[in-house]
């Protein structure tokens, strides 16, 4: 990844602190998550760690093959991600920040839990004023994509200096290709699907 040797240095501050500041709209925020390999390294172990165990789960029960295809299809997953942002970094001319762009990102990720509970009070708040169940569940799924994938175009357009337009079709491109590689090993083993479910007992 060669942006790193025309890097910018930039105050690292508190990753946590940096995404509230995203959150409000606060694009100065992305300057709390770092310019280094060392911020990056930090937002990527825990991306890589949990596939890494929920594979060590699988192969201790004696599922290797599918341990192995899960684990492999995460990882490709997570990495994806940065390569993506330092092509377009690159073509953009802005490889000097890619890295505090990615970092954002890849903290970006762990918003998802807290989205789906507010989420997930929507739709309970929906069917308490009359709206059938599926039609709340789909809005408050739709409000989840939504505003995940606005956040990830600001940092995008933020960090790189893009076009609005740019970065949502980057986000949304991403998005597309990290799902399918997710899925793809539930297509090719119709028994994962049970078994992460119901994970196998040791």
């Amino acid at each position: 990844m060669s942006g790193n040797r025309r890097r910018i240095k930039l105050p690292e501050g508190n990753a946590l602190r940096g995404m509230f500041r995203l959150i409000k709209g606060d694009a100065g925020g992305l300057r709390d998550f770092g310019n280094s390999p060392a911020t990056f390294s930090a937002s990527l172990a825990p991306l890589i760690a949990f596939p890494l165990v929920g594979a060590a789960w699988f192969a201790l029960s004696g599922h290797w093959m599918l341990a192995l295809a899960m684990m492999l299809s995460r990882v490709t997953a997570v990495l994806l991600q940065p390569v993506v942002t330092e092509f377009v970094a690159m073509k953009a001319g802005r490889s000097q920040t890619w890295l505090m762009t990615s970092t954002a990102l890849n903290w970006s990720i762990w918003l998802l839990p807290l989205l789906i509970f507010l989420a997930a009070l929507i739709a309970n708040g929906l069917v308490t004023v009359g709206m059938g169940q599926s039609d709340a569940i789909s809005i408050g799924a739709l409000s989840i994509f939504a505003y995940l994938f606005w956040i990830q175009g600001f940092i995008l357009r933020t960090g790189l200096q893009l076009r609005w337009y740019t970065a949502l079709a980057v986000v949304l491109a991403l998005n597309f290709v990290i799902l399918a590689i997710l899925y793809l090993p539930f297509a090719v083993h119709p028994d994962l699907l049970p078994l992460t479910l119901h994970p196998p007992a040791k």
